[in-house]
């Protein structure tokens, strides 16, 4: 029985036989709620009468290396990659270490990075001379990237340009709006173009037009409230366009809609 007082980290731990590094994830990942309400505090104290509630994947397994990552595009220099959402682009237990252990390609390296929780198209290179040349071309804004999102909200206008300094730098957004609900809670399904790649640019700009992406634990807003139930944030880098760093040739990588994604637009009664 929960004792009154009790932390809910140290509940979870407790109920799920979870270690603290997994119950305190749980929490980060916003999965837990405390009589209908959403905690991520691992403090916070727990009452007798609390009812404490997961998410239904909340402890779902995650994907591990025997799931192979599909590959959009391979070239004898480069990759594109299809990331899964909850997966880190580098790091340990990241993209790039199952990558390397599904192809049998350990100097590979990844070119960019995704959040966490996006999915989508990641271009990696298969040596370093290749990986210098690709990035050069994100540095250079010569890389073309095309996301979907899903918003709480809808546009001011079916088209807008969002122009607002990121990190004090220079970023565009060019985002439009594919489909909206209109009624009470609104949302919309967007595409956003980038020119620029600050550091959450998106979520940034997203937030800032009031229409913040749904699952967005950072940059959240009153309108993400009426949406507490959606467990990641909804964006996907859906297309990459790059030059081949060895003979210019335009290049163009596209990621299909994950399965989420798309559940959350019929959900929403966004198709």
């Amino acid at each position: 029985m929960r004792r009154n007082g009790t932390p809910l980290l140290d509940h979870l731990a407790d109920c799920l036989a979870l270690s603290r590094r997994a119950a305190k994830n749980l929490l980060d990942d916003r999965l837990v709620f405390v009589n209908g309400r959403r905690i991520w505090m691992a403090k916070h104290l727990l009452q007798t009468r609390d009812a404490v509630e997961l998410l239904p994947d909340a402890v779902a397994p995650q994907p591990n290396r025997e799931t192979p990552v599909r590959i959009l595009l391979d070239d004898p220099a480069f990759l594109v990659a299809d990331k899964p959402p909850r997966l880190l682009t580098v790091g340990e237990k990241s993209l790039e270490i199952r990558l390397r252990d599904q192809l049998g390609l350990p100097g590979l390296r990844a070119v960019h990075r995704l959040d966490k929780d996006t999915s989508g198209c990641v271009l990696f290179a298969k040596d370093e001379e290749t990986r210098r040349a690709l990035v050069a071309q994100f540095e250079e804004g010569r890389v073309r990237k095309l996301y979907h999102a899903l918003v709480a909200g809808n546009l001011a206008e079916p088209q807008m340009d969002i122009r607002m300094p990121v990190d004090h730098l220079p970023a565009v957004s060019h985002v439009r709006q594919v489909a909206a609900q209109s009624k009470p809670p609104r949302a919309a399904h967007l595409t956003v173009a980038i020119e620029t790649g600050r550091t959450h640019q998106i979520r940034i700009h997203l937030h800032h037009a009031g229409t913040p992406v749904l699952g967005d634990r950072q940059y959240f807003s009153a309108r993400s409230a009426d949406f507490p139930e959606v467990p990641r944030q909804m964006l996907h880098a859906s297309e990459l366009r790059f030059a081949h760093p060895a003979t210019g040739k335009p290049i163009a990588a596209a990621a299909p809609l994950p399965k989420d994604f798309r559940n959350w637009m019929r959900t929403l009664r966004l198709t």
